[in-house]
């Protein structure tokens, strides 16, 4: 499959596939049962709105990347540095804030793929480690970072809605 399967960088002209996707994969990857109706679309109406997106998407330390399989979008990637970075986390790092997989095509690799070209970025932008966040609950998740070498040395809050909910901060110190 990886020879169907290419990363895209996105563009401002592409703001409105990257609401449509991001919008139906944090859906399902959070939506019922995990969090309520009315708390996943009050967080999606929030940070998934055009004006965010857009507003993420041309911010000069941040860059986001689709995942497509023949020329159809299975995932997309965004990496923080800098200023667009959403913690403060001491030293020359990089953030994966969002790394997510169209359900259907869950189990293929494309996660992997999107990581590894995380770690690429990295290097090219000779950077000391990569770091992110991930939804304590998402048990699936913290084991696919953990096979890849990411460790947890921090947590923090947030609020899904009406629902404050934690996250497991992971870090790989890059070679």
């Amino acid at each position: 499959m990886s020879h169907e399967l290419r990363i895209l960088k996105v563009f401002p002209e592409d703001v409105h596939k990257l609401l449509k996707i991001g919008r139906q994969t944090f859906y399902d990857a959070f939506g019922p049962p995990h969090n309520t109706e009315e708390n996943i679309q009050c967080y999606l109406n929030e940070k998934f709105t055009l004006k965010q997106i857009t507003r993420e998407l041309e911010h000069p330390d941040s860059e986001y990347f689709f995942a497509k399989l023949n020329q159809e979008i299975v995932g997309y990637l965004k990496l923080n540095t800098k200023e667009a970075q959403t913690e403060t986390v001491r030293g020359n790092g990089l953030e994966i804030e969002r790394i997510y997989i169209v359900r259907e095509y869950q189990g293929k690799r494309i996660g992997q793929f999107l990581l590894d070209k995380s770690f690429q970025e990295a290097k090219d932008k000779k950077l000391d480690f990569i770091w992110l966040g991930v939804w304590s609950q998402n048990v699936e998740a913290i084991k696919f970072y953990n096979r890849n070498g990411f460790k947890v040395f921090d947590s923090h809050s947030f609020m899904l809605g009406s629902d404050e909910q934690t996250d497991l901060i992971m870090k790989l110190i890059l070679e």
